[in-house]
């Protein structure tokens, strides 16, 4: 049986900065397979104009992945 004490701490939701974090690589994800869907049916106008939104995403991203990488 686990401690309840080791589970709250290793499930800890009270930090924003890598809520953040998670929410910023899900939206990367998510479009990253918007262009891949779009990719795969030939859709280069679509391709094109979710580049610039993905290319942001993935800076935001990695931007908030060193601020919690680094605390």
């Amino acid at each position: 049986m686990l401690d309840d004490r080791i589970v709250s701490r290793e499930f800890e939701h009270g930090d924003e900065p890598r809520a953040e974090e998670i929410a910023l690589h899900q939206r990367f994800l998510t479009l990253l397979g918007e262009i891949e869907a779009a990719d795969a049916e030939g859709n280069e106008a679509e391709v094109r104009r979710l580049r610039p939104l993905l290319e942001r995403a993935r800076r935001r991203w990695l931007r908030a992945n060193v601020r919690v990488t680094r605390g």
